[in-house]
Order: structure tokens, then sequence, then C-alpha cells
């Protein structure tokens, strides 16, 4: 591949199968040589054969997957890049939406070409160039038929969905929550970000970003990953936030370390007469295949996945140490 500063990946996702090989080397050539955004859209292969009971684990693991898979070639290579994972079978695009990708190179293993989308502007079509991995192609057994654009979900999914946090400096763990969230919500979600006055006892709380720009990028990419939803963003000042008060809220999307603080929000809702919302558990964890190697790599991926806010502010905060230190 060519160096460029912005590129598009398009793969068909097995959902029920973990990334083959064909399609982890095309990722971390593509991270390899890029340098300021990747954006990742994929198509998802099989959805009738997934059993409803099952289908969000494997959605959120799938993305966390091929999250995992470029930030972490992206840390090993010691390149600070934006990547972006889009399911293209729930984001409701039309081909005015692909305007801002369609002067970006655009690659795809062959196989699964035929799985882009009908509504792709031709142009974007004709254009994409064909990954020749030495590995051999993607699975035999994914479908290559094409997909439409707004696919049933194959897990339950509720039309009025919340979802909590700091969201500051965005990173990989944020964006693996938020488009879960889309993608558990049918009409509205309802995002409680932080205000800035209840992180007065962050660590590195200077390096914060102010609550308008954490809000806008969190707007930015929920607005990314489906257009056919209300987002409600609201700055949140103790721990309930909208949740407490807003009875139209169905369900609650966390991640596995808030679960249990989770609950309180629903005793909260009980005493103000509002039915519980229905938690739904993200897992940040990359299961190894088979192999010493990969569950080494599994490992590598799992750090990852699990770094926070506070790691990235300490980590600017050492690099501004260093640039003012003076030369020996």
């Amino acid at each position: 591949m060519d160096p460029v500063e912005q590129r598009n990946l398009f793969l068909q996702v097995d959902l029920g199968c973990s990334l083959p090989q064909a399609h982890i080397e095309l990722l971390r050539n593509a991270v390899d040589s890029t340098d300021e955004e990747l954006t990742v859209f994929i198509s998802l292969a099989n959805v009738a054969s997934i059993a409803q009971n099952t289908g969000w684990t494997q959605m959120q693991r799938r993305i966390a997957e091929l999250y995992a898979v470029a930030a972490g070639q992206a840390l090993h290579k010691e390149r600070s890049l934006i990547v972006d994972v889009i399911p293209l079978d729930f984001c409701a695009y039309s081909s005015d939406d692909m305007e801002p990708y369609m002067h970006r190179p655009t690659e795809a293993i062959s196989k699964d070409i035929p799985a882009v989308p009908e509504w792709w502007p031709q142009e974007m079509r004709a254009s994409i160039s064909q990954y020749n991995s030495g590995l051999g192609d993607a699975r035999a057994e994914t479908s290559s038929q094409p997909q439409p654009t707004r696919t049933p979900t194959p897990w339950t999914s509720y039309p009025h969905v919340a979802v909590g946090g700091t969201f500051d400096h965005l990173h990989v763990g944020h964006k693996i929550l938020l488009t879960a969230t889309a993608l558990a919500a049918t009409k509205r979600v309802v995002c409680g970000i932080s205000a800035d006055a209840l992180l007065e006892k962050k660590k590195y709380k200077e390096l914060l970003e102010p609550y308008r720009v954490r809000e806008l990028n969190t707007l930015l990419f929920l607005r990314k990953i489906r257009k056919d939803i209300i987002v409600e963003l609201a700055p949140i000042s103790d721990p309930y936030g909208p949740t407490s008060v807003d009875a139209s809220i169905e369900a609650l999307v966390v991640s596995q370390e808030t679960l249990n603080g989770s609950k309180a929000l629903n005793v909260r809702r009980e005493e103000n007469g509002l039915a519980p919302m229905h938690l739904m558990p993200i897992d940040l964890i990359v299961t190894p295949s088979d192999g010493a190697q990969n569950s080494m790599q599994a490992s590598v991926n799992n750090s990852v996945l699990k770094i926070s806010s506070t790691a990235i502010r300490a980590a600017l905060a050492e690099k501004q140490q260093r640039g003012s230190r003076p030369p020996h």
C-alpha cells in the first residue's frame, strides 16, 4: 500500500467467527501506511444464522477485535492514528453520507468486494483496490450477498437506550461502548457526559478536555455510527444523570467494570416510581484462538482495549514534562 493521510477499508465480517488472518493482515498493513485517519467499513455476513441470545456478545467482540488489531498495530509502530469502525448494515447511510470518504483510497480483499452495498457511490465502488494477501482470502463460508442498509439486529434492541461516561480523549474503549449503544437503540440514544465540576478530583485534571469538546467528539462519533436515531447529550452532575428521571429510557449499556455500580441506578429509578432499565453489559475482552502465539496476541490486544483516559492524560503529562526539560 502507498502511504496516504486517510484511507478506507471494506471488510465483510462473520459475527460467529474470529477475524480471518487475511483481514488481520490487511488491517495491520493499512495502519502502517495511513498517517491520520483509517475508516473501517464492515458488512456482517450470515446475520440471519446468529441466535438472538448470542448476537449481542458476538457483535461487540467482533468490533472490539477490529479495534484491538488496529490500535495494537498503531501502538506497536508508535503511530498516532484515528481509527473508526462503521457497521454498514445498521448505519442508515445514503450515498450522500459517503461524501467525506469519496476521495480516499479504499482497499478490500477480493472475496469481500461483492458484498459492498449497492447504495455506495459508483465512483467508490469502481475505485476499490483489491488487496492480495499471502495468507489466502477471507473465510470461504462467508456469504457474498450484499446486505441491506438497515438489517434487523440479531440481538434485543430498545427504542430508548442510555449510556454514560466522561468520554475524555475519546479512545477505542469509548468507541466500542458508544457503537454498542447506538446499535442497541431503535429510536433514541441518551448519552450522559460527566460535567467539568464532577471531575475536579481526576488525576491530571489540567489535561482533561473541556465538557464542550468531549460533548462534540461524542456526538460526531455517534453520528458516524448511526444516521437514523435521535442523539441527546446531557451533562451529568451527580452519579445518576438523566436515567433517574427519564421514564422512557428502557436500557442502559455499561461496561463489565461498571455493571455492579449501575444497579444503583435502577434502585434510584424504583425510588422515583420508574421501571428498572435493562442492563446491557459489554466486555472489552478479545478471546484467543488456538495456539500460544494467538494467546499472547490476545493479551496484547486486551491491554490496548483496557487503555483509560487517565493513562492518556498521564502520557500527555509525561510528554509535556520531557518537552520542558533543558537539553543536556
